[in-house]
């Protein structure tokens, strides 16, 4: 208890003489900011990416010259751009560079293939495409579908250098190339209410959607963040999570830069890796998402567990019944928020006063209530959909790019309605109870049952599918996918998995599969998935893991 007490009291002096600078409405612009925190601190490190840091001055250099290459490629202000790339330097550099000149980020998860792939990009309208060499045989895959985009900038010389058959009129770059530009700051005016960033969620009951983010919309989540978590410019934030994912951007890269802290970006989560890492870099947070709170408690025990420097865990969905076994072993804090893209972290453990199983109380700027199907609020301890709505302007999501029905669904009655089912307590704090939608989660990552059951359908030998999470052991859920062949028709579970692979991201591909005569329907032949869902894992599951069958990522 000594390592913890030190650890939090350090944190406590600290943070109560320490505020955060705040910018003007006006001045709420991210490469703004970041210019000027270049201005105050040009040496101060931000980032680490294992073996290179980047300072203030770094970071705001190569982002000019980043963004004068995409202006000598002719990109312009409202332009959209794909960036499908693994936890880089470069990536945050693309990112602020296309908001440097009013154009608009759109992160690519870099597990999807084909036509899930293809979408993403043709939907949102992108005309550039920065991407990593790694995954050039999935763009070569969909490049006939890829008709509006004139650019693609790739990592490497080699893949620069070799053009995708069928695919002409543009133009092939290296990052080197793009970064050759001067370093000066480009003459563009971008305002705080500007699109920044289109991040896709997936998709329940059809393809996925195109969540739209300002930059006063992601400042208002980064200083959030900074108040909530309490960072100073003492903290170094850690995170192996995917830069494409809101997780990393939101809660990892914006504080640090906000706080003038530094953040720690490595390339994926690893439970054997994670404390030794942040007892490399002296790493104060690390961000959790899904299982990673149970798979580093699977960990064998270690003597140094608790000698740890990280005073905080900020993440969502820690199991209950392991928070406090967790935070004792690791001599550390959990700090539960909730959210998701269209009103991040809307909901935020109190610092002081958090409650195990709770995901908090509403932050500033947020009002959040449980209801019925009807709209109407919830007595406390009653089950109920979480909604939300801002109270403040310019914060929250403006809806779905090009989907203005699925906007108003949304947003329908003027609150956010998040699909998800929750209670809140006499006191006011809030509990997550389970999903209203049809995703599935697994292990950090969103999956549109949908989309899992539209390719598994599109195999000949199968006449229809259901896909629905089931409980995993380490958190969240597993897939699984109930299918009825055609008559005369068959086709083994490992054929099933083979003809995923080149068409799904890994981590959607099913775990567990049962072949059956039929699925349960309403009088309207609406397949009742709550019932598949309910059964969980039955006997005539075939279990994916247990038949040793690996997956090619």
């Amino acid at each position: 208890m000594g390592q913890w007490d030190d650890k939090f009291k350090r944190h406590a002096s600290k943070w109560a003489s320490w505020s955060m600078q705040e910018y003007a409405q006006h001045d709420r612009v991210l490469p703004r900011i970041i210019e000027d925190k270049a201005r105050q601190h040009p040496d101060r490190v931000v980032f680490q990416f294992r073996q290179e840091a980047v300072t203030f001055g770094d970071l705001n250099e190569r982002i000019n010259r980043v963004a004068n290459g995409l202006l000598a490629l002719g990109v312009s202000r409202g332009d959209k751009a794909a960036i499908m790339l693994p936890n880089c330097p470069e990536f945050l550099y693309v990112w602020f560079a296309l908001n440097r000149i009013g154009a608009v980020e759109v992160p690519i998860n870099v597990s999807l293939k084909g036509q899930g792939l293809a979408y993403q990009m043709v939907q949102s309208d992108c005309t550039i495409l920065v991407a990593d060499h790694q995954y050039r045989d999935r763009i070569e895959d969909i490049a006939e579908r890829l008709a509006d985009i004139r650019h693609i900038t790739w990592t490497d010389t080699q893949a620069a250098a070799q053009s995708i058959p069928g695919w002409t009129g543009f133009e092939h770059l290296t990052m080197a190339e793009l970064m050759g530009h001067p370093d000066t700051t480009p003459d563009i005016a971008v305002s705080y209410n500007d699109l920044a960033s289109i991040l896709y969620t997936s998709g329940t009951t059809g393809v996925s959607k195109g969540v739209m983010l300002s930059h006063h919309y992601w400042y208002d989540i980064w200083a959030q963040a900074v108040g909530y978590a309490r960072y100073t410019e003492d903290d170094v934030l850690y995170s192996g999570l995917p830069l494409f994912h809101g997780n990393a951007q939101g809660i990892t890269v914006g504080p640090a830069i906000l706080a003038d802290a530094r953040a720690v970006i490595v390339e994926r989560f690893s439970a054997s890796r994670l404390w030794d890492d942040c007892r490399r870099w002296n790493c104060t947070e690390a961000n959790y998402i899904g299982g990673m709170i149970p798979i580093l408690l699977k960990q064998e025990p270690r003597e140094d567990d608790a000698d740890n420097p990280v005073r905080i865990m900020v993440g969502a969905a820690a199991p209950e019944d392991e928070w406090h076994q967790f935070q004792k072993r690791f001599n550390t804090k959990i700090l539960e928020v909730y959210g998701m893209t269209e009103c991040y972290s809307c909901l935020a453990s109190p610092y002081d006063e958090p409650r195990p199983g709770s995901c908090g109380k509403p932050i500033t700027g947020w009002d959040v209530r449980i209801v019925d199907d009807d709209d109407n609020e919830c007595a406390p301890g009653s089950l109920g959909e979480f909604i939300a709505r801002p109270n403040r302007m310019w914060i929250g999501t403006s809806g779905y790019y090009k989907q203005p029905e699925a906007s108003l669904e949304l947003m329908r009655n003027g609150w956010i309605h998040t699909g998800d089912l929750g209670r809140m307590d006499e006191d006011g704090y809030f509990y997550f109870v389970d999903r209203k939608k049809q995703a599935i989660r697994r292990r950090g990552e969103n999956i549109s049952s949908f989309e899992v059951e539209s390719v598994i359908t599109a195999h000949d030998a199968v006449l229809e599918a259901c896909v629905v999470g089931v409980p995993s052991d380490v958190g969240e859920e597993e897939v699984k996918a109930v299918v009825v062949l055609k008559p005369e028709q068959d086709a083994s579970e490992v054929e099933l998995i083979r003809w995923c692979e080149p068409r799904l991201a890994y981590f959607s591909i099913p775990r567990y599969i049962a072949i059956r005569d039929s699925l349960p329907k309403t009088p309207s032949e609406r397949v009742e998935k709550f019932k598949i869902k309910e059964e969980g894992i039955t006997p005539d599951c075939w279990d994916r893991e247990a038949a040793g069958i690996e997956l090619q990522r």
